[in-house]
């Protein structure tokens, strides 16, 4: 099965103009590259535009991120990990990601990580360090110390079914949100295996990556909604402060900014790609 519904690591990526090895304490090997794949690099001048690489929350679909444009060059690519290869834990999805990175021989390829995508993408952008060509985190954290909704996974277990999905999509995405996405949202939802769900949400409360955050290298963005009411501004501010040259934008928004406010995400992303692009980072 493979880890993306759109077939990764076959390029299909939408347009908008196991090793646990890979967890903590791992190193930039276990991501080497495939054979005959050099994978890109920071260091190397590269073109505009390219693939992101987006990982969403858990029971979240990987096309939330489609509604936010991109500057001309740069495409989607959205990642199904809770419904790939694995059992839910965090870090194995990282694991198979790392597997199979680059997904592209030619462009340049950047990982976008959103509540626990966040958290896989932190474990695999430390792995892969200087190899990776940008980072944006989300409203996530290194760690879930201060999250707002602890106890979670045991309601998911217990509560599992349409009632619980819509109070988890409610807090998750905003009521506005919701009523324009809600069918498509509920939809994913229903699909996901729960006990994966728990797994991956269990996992995002056992780990800490916060003494990892010194290994990623690359170019990063921190994306916070001032009315998350998962994740603090001082989850964020540790990703920014953790993470050497990392950029902080605050939106006016709650926990999932590309359906909330795509077109203010789509600006910070810009300025972001745009200063990649041009050293300014």
């Amino acid at each position: 099965m493979s880890i993306w519904r759109s077939g990764w690591p076959r390029s299909s990526c939408a347009s908008t103009s196991s090793s646990p090895s890979c967890g903590p304490g791992a190193s930039a090997s276990c991501c080497s590259p495939s054979p005959g794949r050099s994978g890109p690099s920071v260091a190397e001048a590269t073109p505009p535009g390219g693939v992101l690489v987006a990982l969403p929350g858990t029971l979240l679909p990987p096309t939330i991120f489609e509604g936010v444009a991109l500057p001309d060059g740069w495409r989607w690519h959205g990642v199904d990990w809770l419904g790939g290869p694995g059992d839910g834990e965090l870090t194995r999805a990282a694991a198979e990601l790392c597997r199979h990175w680059p997904p592209s021989d030619t462009a340049p390829a950047l990982l976008v990580g959103h509540s626990a995508g966040g958290v896989i993408a932190l474990q695999l952008a430390a792995a892969l360090g200087a190899r990776l060509a940008g980072l944006v985190l989300i409203d996530t954290g290194a760690s879930a110390i201060n999250h707002g909704d602890p106890q979670l996974p045991q309601r998911l277990r217990a509560q599992w079914g349409e009632a619980f999905i819509d109070r988890f999509l409610h807090r998750c995405v905003g009521e506005a949100a919701l009523e324009r996405h809600g069918e498509r949202l509920r939809h994913y939802a229903r699909t996901c295996n729960p006990e994966r769900a728990y797994r991956a949400m269990c996992s995002l409360r056992r780990l800490d990556l916060t003494a990892r955050l010194s290994e990623i290298r690359c170019p990063t963005l921190v994306v916070h909604g001032d009315r998350d009411p998962a994740r603090t501004w001082q989850h964020a501010m540790a990703l920014a402060e953790g993470i050497t040259g990392a950029r902080l934008a605050r939106l006016d928004a709650g926990h999932t900014p590309m359906l909330e406010c795509p077109g203010r995400l789509s600006q910070a992303l810009g300025d972001f790609l745009t200063s990649r692009n041009t050293g300014r980072h």
